[in-house]
């Protein structure tokens, strides 16, 4: 069964995905029948549970999630240092991304993540694709599994 790494906002907040679209995202990617290496974004009291671990222990953690996951789905449309942090390390680990974001932030998303899909420099499969409902955004994880895995 493929494992997906999931990746989102938590610290940088929920501006323009809620958590309960990120959790829908979640569902959606279990429906699909693949298996989540991470699905702590979205849990209540994450915030109090994260605060008994320190930085490197989140890094770490998170870290082997990436390591034992086959591609990393990450939903860019709330900015987050952490995720672009994710973004790149798991790149370097020669994995297939797909970042979603809302269609309206097109302009708003980073250049810098976007530019990963035809950069000459990224050598894995890297995508970058807008989405308006839940539907769609399944959609679009379902076509880049198959083609990627």
């Amino acid at each position: 069964m493929l494992k997906i790494f999931f990746g989102c906002s938590m610290r940088g907040g929920y501006a323009n995905a809620s958590r309960e679209e990120l959790i829908q995202i979640q569902g959606a990617i279990k429906e699909l029948g693949f298996r989540l290496a991470t699905e702590h974004q979205t849990k209540e009291g994450i915030f109090e549970e994260e605060s008994r671990l320190n930085d490197a222990q989140i890094h770490d953690r998170d870290f082997k999630w990436l390591q034992e996951s086959d591609i990393g789905i990450f939903e860019i449309s709330n900015p987050s240092l952490g995720v672009g942090g994710e973004i790149t390390d798991i790149v370097h680990l020669g994995k297939p991304v797909l970042c979603l974001f809302k269609k309206h932030l097109g302009k708003a998303v980073s250049a810098y993540i976007k530019g990963k899909q035809g950069s000459k420099f990224v050598k894995t499969p890297f995508e970058c694709r807008p989405y308006q409902t839940i539907g769609e955004a399944k959609e679009i994880i379902r076509k880049f599994a198959e083609k990627n895995c």
